[in-house]
């Protein structure tokens, strides 16, 4: 496999899905103000992390089956489906009754979510939990690019529906969810279908009552899903923490640092799949030479982004997003360092998910997830959202350096060897 020329190919996919994010975003951010777009924020966050919670990991847990025995993705998509099914139903029944709470109506006001939109939201969470897993079974599948593309329509039909919304005069917080709810489970449909129809197409079927049910993939995949888990709240605690000293308004101008900043996610982000894959086929030497060549390429790419990055930010974002969004700029560039420091681990990310060892994840998310933690509570409470874009900088770089130590014990090779650029890395060719 040339891993600069399918990395490319997925880079380029998700570097539209990122202008479509980005613009959707703009949209938002302008529209609704500070106070709006963090609302609009901690109520996303919410969902997101509610949707890996339940997530199961029957979607990771399925890559090693399915890539060694295709045939077996018939069977765990029924699997699948079921377990998507039921905890969307209990998450309903669960949120109807906290509705009726104090403390649910608390929470809604706090959101700025009314009947419409928390039905919205309930859609919204099935749909993204059956991308989620529907995504890695395509991966599984061979189709590397497939994810990406989806993802990148879901994204185009938001911007496009944002748009409309605007257009007529009906645009608040309430249309803004609601968009995203519908992108998501048109994005969930086209999943399902392309899914469906390749797993109809592989394989023996004598093969399918091998390949286990949903209790089977829930043992092997809450391993894995717990780092998803914890990932996510590392990812959006210091949004939170914000919120809780310093008000909606502060975490609107922090999440549009993040917005910025995670972009620069896209580059080591586009060299997961491929390692995935790699890695699930038990390639050996060459499957850790992949690796390590996808962790250099990584770095060195996200840190040259990270540098144009910090030089455009304060000539670019207050025009782009209004002068009330200036303050992100110290945030923006605070979280520059640990995203560029995070980037072997987004990649190496994937290469544990292939070779079975998601366990190594989780571990690292959990160290992660303890220094932002600690680092957060000293820093946010008094420099706000500049320190919580350095709690969240520091946590990204140790828990990379975790997940680097456990690499090299597969790997063995030397630091230097592992980290700088070496003639070739950067040829389609090699």
């Amino acid at each position: 496999m040339k891993l600069l020329r399918e990395g490319a190919a997925v880079l380029g996919l998700r570097l539209g899905q990122a202008a479509a994010g980005a613009g959707a975003g703009l949209v938002v951010a302008r529209a609704l103000g500070p106070d709006g777009q963090g609302r609009y924020a901690l109520g996303i966050t919410l969902l997101m992390f509610v949707a890996a919670a339940v997530n199961g990991g029957v979607g990771l847990a399925a890559v090693p089956a399915i890539r060694r025995r295709p045939a077996a993705a018939t069977s765990l998509l029924r699997s699948q489906f079921f377990w998507t099914g039921a905890v969307t139903l209990a998450i309903a029944a669960a949120g109807a009754l906290a509705w009726r709470s104090d403390a649910g109506a608390d929470l809604a006001a706090r959101l700025g979510w009314n009947a419409t939109t928390a039905m919205a939201m309930v859609a919204a969470l099935a749909a993204l939990v059956l991308s989620d897993i529907l995504a890695y079974d395509l991966l599984a599948l061979g189709r590397l690019r497939t994810g990406t593309a989806v993802n990148l329509g879901r994204g185009l039909l938001q911007l496009t529906l944002l748009g409309a919304a605007l257009a007529t005069g009906v645009f608040g917080l309430a249309a803004a969810l609601v968009v995203f709810a519908a992108s998501q489970v048109a994005g969930a449909a086209v999943f399902a279908w392309l899914a469906a129809r390749g797993a109809r197409h592989v394989g023996d079927s004598s093969l399918v009552r091998k390949s286990g049910g949903t209790a089977k993939l829930l043992k092997a995949g809450w391993q894995g899903q717990l780092s998803a888990v914890v990932s996510l709240l590392h990812m959006r605690l210091a949004l939170a923490l914000v919120a809780a000293w310093h008000g909606t308004q502060a975490v609107g101008v922090y999440s549009v640092a993040v917005m910025i900043g995670e972009v620069l996610w896209l580059l080591p982000s586009a060299l997961q799949p491929l390692l995935v894959w790699s890695s699930a086929a038990g390639d050996g030497e060459a499957g850790v030479a992949t690796s390590a060549r996808a962790v250099r390429i990584a770095l060195a790419a996200t840190a040259a982004a990270a540098c144009l990055a910090a030089i455009a930010a304060p000539l670019l974002l207050a025009p782009v997003f209004g002068e009330r969004y200036r303050p992100a700029v110290p945030a923006l560039w605070a979280l520059l360092p640990g995203i560029v420091a995070c980037a072997p681990g987004a990649v190496l990310a994937g290469d544990f998910i292939g070779r079975g060892r998601s366990a190594w994840n989780t571990q690292a998310s959990l160290v992660t997830l303890a220094v932002n933690a600690g680092a957060g509570l000293l820093l946010i409470p008094r420099h706000g959202p500049l320190g919580a874009a350095l709690a969240t900088s520091l946590a990204y770089a140790v828990g990379s350096g975790v997940m680097l130590i456990r690499f090299r014990q597969v790997a063995s090779l030397p630091w230097r060897q592992l980290l700088l650029p070496v003639r070739g890395d950067f040829s389609v060719r090699s």
